[in-house]
């Protein structure tokens, strides 16, 4: 259903934040009265206004409920693993038995699980989810080192895919590790694509949604016989980067250290703290512009006026009396929430 050419221009700006089908339900609300008739335009366009603010107010409040819900998820998880780590700190152990080594990974899978589902609101690396598509992470395989320093110059070509993106790497003789990661860094950045290691020296990559089959295909890597085999290029597919949690899994079954095994809970809990900061800074916005919304006098001496029209006409008997009240106050499921809330 579409605006009249009158109504359209007045009534755009008051559109616009609304999702389509807010958007859609706003129009048809306004557009016809209970006996069918055409609105007049001059009515339209302010109901359009008072209703398009109700569905924005009723969003950012599904946005607030979304958003407290993570805040309580980054929090139970936090504590989760402060539990655990505790319970590894206990006096007198100073090294993880196999037992401990157990607890840790049926405690960890536990959580994981508990996060995996979409209402939680954080991705696999403990960050917080968005409307948009999380970044695609993917490992090198071990057998490739592109870190370790070497005693003799390599030029590194590297094939993403099927992408038609390259990069070269010119890694030199007597270059450390963590010189080493800083090249690779640079050469992938030009391809919109970050590198990050871990204490074992395995590489890791992380490139956005738009960027992703440049990860998901596999490479074709080139070398001069120092860490890839020269000759024809070596076909390499990467893997799938564990979670945080399963990373951290994983470091139970090979970690003898109760205190370098709790410095990696430890990091992950800072994550979890990082996500918190984001979260809370998130829900201060959307406060904000929820309060923005209601303090809007006009708009509630509007919302007056219209409810006491309904209320008119159902009292004269209106046959469709109840499908205007539920097209006009019900506009989306959002919305009622919202005036439930």
């Amino acid at each position: 259903m579409q605006l009249s050419g009158a109504v359209d221009k007045v009534s755009n700006s008051a559109l616009t934040p609304l999702n389509a089908a807010d958007r859609a339900a706003v129009i048809k609300a306004v557009s016809a009265d209970d006996a069918g008739r055409t609105v007049p335009a001059s009515r339209q366009s302010r109901q359009i206004q008072v209703l398009s603010k109700w569905a924005l107010a009723a969003d950012v409040s599904k946005q607030l409920s979304q958003t407290d819900q993570t805040e309580r998820n980054i929090r139970q998880a936090y504590q989760s693993l402060e539990n655990l780590r505790r319970q590894l700190n206990a006096p007198g152990n100073s090294k993880l038995s196999a037992q401990q080594q157990q607890q840790a990974q049926q405690q960890l899978a536990q959580l994981e699980q508990k996060l995996s589902h979409s209402s939680s609101g954080l991705n696999a690396d403990l960050t917080p989810a968005s409307a948009q598509p999380a970044p695609v992470k993917a490992s090198l395989s071990h057998s490739i080192d592109l870190l370790s320093e070497r005693r003799q110059n390599e030029q590194v070509s590297i094939l993403l895919g099927r992408s038609g993106s390259a990069v070269s790497i010119s890694l030199p003789a007597g270059q450390s590790a963590e010189q080493n990661l800083h090249t690779v860094q640079q050469a992938f950045a030009r391809q919109q694509i970050s590198v990050g290691s871990d204490n074992l020296q395995q590489l890791y990559f992380s490139a956005e949604a738009r960027d992703a089959r440049k990860l998901q295909e596999p490479w074709l890597i080139s070398g001069q016989g120092v860490r890839v085999a020269a000759g024809n290029p070596v076909s390499v597919k990467l893997q799938a980067a564990d979670s945080t949690l399963a990373q951290l899994g994983k470091a139970a079954t090979t970690a003898d250290n109760v205190q370098a095994y709790s410095q990696q809970i430890q990091l992950a809990q800072q994550q979890l703290k990082d996500a918190l900061g984001k979260v809370q800074a998130q829900r201060a916005a959307l406060q904000a512009q929820l309060v923005a919304i209601s303090q809007s006098q006009n708009d509630n001496t509007e919302l007056n006026a219209l409810s006491q029209q309904l209320r008119i006409a159902m009292q004269g008997g209106s046959k469709s009396a109840v499908s205007v009240v539920m097209s006009q106050a019900n506009i989306t499921r959002s919305l009622v929430e919202f005036g439930l809330g």
